[in-house]
């Protein structure tokens, strides 16, 4: 009764039957204290500081129902300083600024100023993670992204779509997780890595675009867009479609591509049943200046099709394109199983494997002008300058690369957001 009663009196005027209103901190964790599940509440203006929710607290994040948290005013977005998820279920954030600020000490590579843990149901849509450069930290760290931007373990059903991760050490870091999507999103203006991903099944990272990187290149990051990896993991990630993302080296530094090795098998000798399965790498348009375009280790069940890998100069020597071995280019472990690799246009191919299915790549080169895939003589305006814009890589009518289905659909991609 009297969690009705608090309902109730937050209920103002004007706001349809379970919206509730809210205008600071205390409010807030009332309104979620009172929620049952199916609730809207509205944040008013302003900052409302660091969450930490968890089962068993004062304020436990779990729902019979979805209930959202939103900002009142779009065009003035509630902020929120700080988020620590644990337990959650049925909870959204919608249209909220999630802001990090650097604080003395905060190390910059560890620091997870926003996390959802041991959760279901967790969803965040036109949302910002902003991050912060450090400062007073070490001559690597200062002055560059510090924090990971948002850090998700042992999740279940979560979705980010549509929203914005930016200036921070890595933007999405992903461990234990069933059934996550990530999907219409922007991550920019990062250090290390975009997304980085383990132990997970049943992923999907589709339509994001990720770009400029600002690298440290006094410190040793290996800097990936699109990272997985298995050391010491007790099972391999499983079931993944990347699909028709955008990673550009815009205006920023350059950076691997879709990096997935697998450690666990190539330096903590795993057998077969730590391969990587059924993963899927489609529709993807790579536009970098590094030997991994896309890189996969063991895997069982891959398939690589339609894809589209240029190399563009560097922001750190823009006059000169570099070697061969800096073009973006497609590698597969030998030892992977039931391996397709289609309708690709990439540097290079990995060689053919038995058991393996390889057709209709097209190999494409900007260094020989009078040899075969030559970029100006298959592409309609590929020597342009920064931001390296996809219309300029439309394929030229009557060149070697204008057939249908070969490589990625350039309409699809748009430089920036």
């Amino acid at each position: 009764m009297m969690r009705l009663l608090f309902a109730l009196l937050l209920w103002p005027v004007g706001l349809w039957a379970g919206e509730i209103q809210v205008t600071g901190r205390e409010q807030l964790l009332s309104a979620l204290t009172a929620a049952k599940g199916g609730e809207v509440i509205s944040l008013s203006p302003g900052s409302y500081g660091e969450l930490d929710l968890f089962t068993g607290g004062p304020v436990p994040p779990s729902f019979a129902q979805t209930v959202t948290l939103k900002s009142a005013d779009p065009s003035k977005p509630a902020v929120i300083t700080g988020l620590k998820l644990t337990g959650a279920q049925n909870l959204t954030f919608q249209g909220l600024i999630f802001d990090y600020t650097y604080r003395p000490k905060d190390d910059p590579g560890q620091i997870r100023p926003f996390q959802v843990n041991d959760s279901k149901d967790v969803r965040f849509n036109q949302v910002v993670f902003d991050g912060d450069t450090a400062r007073g930290f070490s001559p690597e760290d200062n002055g560059f992204p510090a924090g990971l931007g948002l850090s998700l373990r042992n999740v279940t059903r979560l979705t980010l779509e549509n929203s914005e991760i930016r200036n921070f050490y890595r933007g999405l870091v992903v461990g234990e997780a069933t059934d996550t999507v990530i999907r219409r999103n922007d991550l920019h203006d990062l250090r290390s890595d975009g997304m980085n991903f383990v132990k997970v099944t049943g992923l999907l990272v589709e339509a994001n675009v990720i770009r400029d990187f600002h690298r440290s290149f006094a410190s040793d990051d290996h800097a990936d867009m699109i990272q997985f990896w298995s050391m010491n993991a007790d099972y391999p990630s499983t079931d993944v479609t990347i699909r028709r993302n955008f990673l550009t080296v815009g205006r920023g530094d350059h950076t691997q591509g879709i990096f997935m090795r697998n450690e666990a098998v190539d330096a903590q000798h795993g057998g077969p049943s730590m391969f990587y399965r059924d993963v899927v790498i489609e529709e993807n348009l790579i536009m970098n200046n590094h030997f991994h375009g896309i890189t996969v280790g063991e895997v069982d069940g891959l398939t690589i099709r339609q894809n589209t890998l240029i190399r563009v100069p560097r922001r750190s020597d823009p006059d000169q394109r570099g070697e061969f071995a800096m073009m973006p280019g497609i590698q597969v472990a030998e030892a992977s199983r039931n391996v397709a690799i289609t309708d690709n246009i990439a540097s290079r191919v990995p060689k053919s494997q038995r058991g393996w299915r390889q057709s209709g790549n097209a190999l494409v080169q900007d260094l020989e002008p009078l040899a075969a895939g030559f970029y100006s003589r298959v592409f309609v305006n590929p020597f342009v300058t920064a931001p390296y814009e996809p219309e300029n890589f439309r394929p030229l009518a009557g060149g070697g690369l204008d057939r249908d289905g070969l490589g990625a659909p350039m309409s699809a991609f748009h430089w920036g957001r």
